[in-house]
């Protein structure tokens, strides 16, 4: 893994789109390194990482609903 990631490879990294990526970083969600021009930014994925764990507290391998139970 490379230790700097681009927007588009954050992006591809996190299964989100570009958008999203740009949106949490113009918000300070996702903590970021501007480089040279005004909408360059790079990533580290550990960075990444912890902002989705922090989006996502309840992700462990569980399903929280939206899943279809069966009433017995």
């Amino acid at each position: 893994m490379k230790p700097w990631l681009s927007v588009a490879e954050a992006a591809a990294y996190a299964g989100l789109s570009r958008d999203t990526i740009y949106t949490a970083c113009e918000r300070n969600e996702l903590r970021h390194a501007h480089v040279g021009g005004r909408r360059k930014l790079l990533l580290r994925p550990q960075w990444i990482d912890a902002w989705l764990e922090r989006h996502a507290p309840n992700v462990q391998g569980e399903r929280t609903g939206g899943g279809t139970e069966v009433a017995s």
